[in-house]
């Protein structure tokens, strides 16, 4: 019998240590980040640049949908028919106008501290595929486009600029390490501000490897954020005007007003604290009764530690375990011990009471319009905390 519970153990993933809080520096920006403005602004407006103040919103002055229902057709039809042919239009035509306006522009412009502007960068095709074709995707939100293909310029020029310092034949035998040293430093700052952008490595690269690029030396940047605009002003004309979304989110998924709620909830919760702590001292001052005392210590005992006096073999044949699961709140990232409701709950609560007992046994992951609940020993990346923020803005634009 013994043999058979540990092998199911064995089975199952256990955590190794504890959740811990992977270092994001949203957490020290989102602070300060004012919410989103569009939500101030008129619908005609803001659904151009993908506020949607409801999962089926669309635009007031053009519907699909209410001329496909007008002529009529079958559902199945519109699905596999106009509804595929609309989407493939819209990659076709974003990509198209997305690159080609870039190459207009750049072909219009002015010789730069003698140098030829090149007709295109050509990282920024890559980006176009990105813009138009996985609109949904972190990795293609506002945020990560601009400066992340900033970031990469200015390394990669960076770089190539310290290894010019070299004699040329030198410099020549040793390109292929400022390449390769461009890209290493520009995934390491994207990684750290949260702004990765696949294209905006071959923007590094081309920085140290191609000569026309590697002639406009700082110039580079400014062309880089002029193409980025040109991008983002495309697919937010393309993509809105077709029917989808885009962006989801400019700065980031995170609800900032949530966040601020539950900060001055925190700063409540703390001042009271410290409160009661003074009342406490000031009354044991005047000689408070020491067995009164004494039975409330008792009486606010937590059952976490009643908990710790329980043999390990009756704790796993408890129904109502703590810590097999971490919720995580819209606001923010902090991973916070998920408790499971008893059989008694479950009754009572529906669904939702064996939704948690899936999650807590490492089988499920619950998405809900508030929180994120995963199982302990799962730890989210950066990218895949995105996806599910993500899918909550979606479940909670539906609740409206």
């Amino acid at each position: 019998m013994s043999q058979q519970s540990s092998s199911t153990q064995a089975g199952r993933p256990q955590p190794s240590k504890p959740a811990t809080t992977p270092f994001d520096i949203d957490n020290y920006l989102n602070p300060y980040v004012p919410r989103n403005p569009l939500r101030t602004l008129p619908t005609h407006i803001s659904y151009w640049f993908g506020y949607r103040q409801h999962a089926t919103q669309r635009h007031p002055y053009f519907s699909l949908h209410s001329s496909i229902n007008d002529l009529r057709l079958p559902r199945w039809y519109y699905v596999w028919h106009l509804h595929t042919a609309f989407l493939y239009s819209s990659m076709l035509i974003g990509a198209f106008c997305g690159v080609a306006i870039i190459e207009n522009v750049f072909l219009a412009l002015p010789q730069l501290s003698g140098h030829t502007v090149p007709i295109v960068i050509a990282s920024f095709g890559a980006a176009a595929i990105l813009e138009y074709n996985t609109i949904e995707s972190p990795l293609a939100q506002p945020r990560n486009l601009i400066l992340g293909h900033f970031l990469s310029a200015l390394v990669g020029v960076g770089i190539t600029k310290l290894f010019l310092h070299l004699p040329p034949d030198r410099f020549e035998d040793l390109r292929w390490v400022a390449g390769a040293l461009s890209v290493g430093l520009a995934s390491i700052l994207m990684s750290f501000s949260k702004t990765i952008h696949p294209p905006a490595g071959a923007t590094a690269l081309l920085a140290a490897t191609n000569l026309e690029i590697q002639n406009l030396g700082w110039w580079l940047l400014p062309l880089v954020l002029l193409a980025s605009m040109l991008m983002l002003a495309s697919a937010l004309v393309v993509n809105n005007g077709m029917g989808r979304r885009y962006p989801v989110y400019w700065w980031t998924p995170v609800d900032l007003q949530a966040l601020r709620d539950q900060r001055r909830k925190e700063r409540l919760t703390r001042r009271q604290k410290e409160e009661a702590d003074v009342e406490k001292a000031v009354g044991s001052a005047e000689g408070r009764d020491h067995s009164l005392s004494q039975t409330d210590t008792e009486a606010a005992v937590s059952n976490e530690d009643l908990r710790k006096e329980i043999p390990a073999e009756q704790e796993r044949d408890r129904p109502d375990r703590a810590n097999r699961a971490v919720s995580y709140s819209a606001a923010d990232r902090v991973p916070r011990p998920e408790r499971e409701t008893g059989p008694e709950s479950e009754g009572t609560e529906g669904s939702g009471g064996k939704s948690t007992s899936q999650v807590m046994s490492g089988e499920s992951i619950l998405v809900t319009s508030h929180k994120i609940v995963t199982p302990e020993w799962l730890e989210l990346s950066d990218w895949e905390d995105e996806v599910l923020r993500i899918l909550m803005e979606r479940i909670r634009e539906g609740r409206r």
